[in-house]
């Protein structure tokens, strides 16, 4: 699924993809918190998850990530 307006959506929730059962049953609430626990192991966060990402462990290049992400809304616009 595409990462727009990640930030304060509910995992699993992006219509037209095809998400594993454990990400839509996962009650997660995107925040800065939770993605960088998430992009640093995704299928320890959520057991069962599709995605096959070995994990980014530098906390740097983490917030660099979420800074990126947080430019864009939910329509791909990028803040002023």
């Amino acid at each position: 699924p595409n990462l727009n307006g990640l930030f304060g959506r509910t995992a699993g929730t992006i219509e037209g993809y095809n998400y594993s059962e454990a990400n839509k049953k996962s009650g997660i609430v995107w925040d800065d918190a939770v993605f960088a626990e998430y992009i640093q192991n995704p299928r320890a966060k959520i057991p069962g998850t599709k995605m096959i990402y070995a994990g980014l462990k530098d906390e740097k290049r983490i917030k660099d990530l979420t800074a990126y992400l947080k430019q864009f809304d939910k329509d791909g616009k990028k803040a002023q």
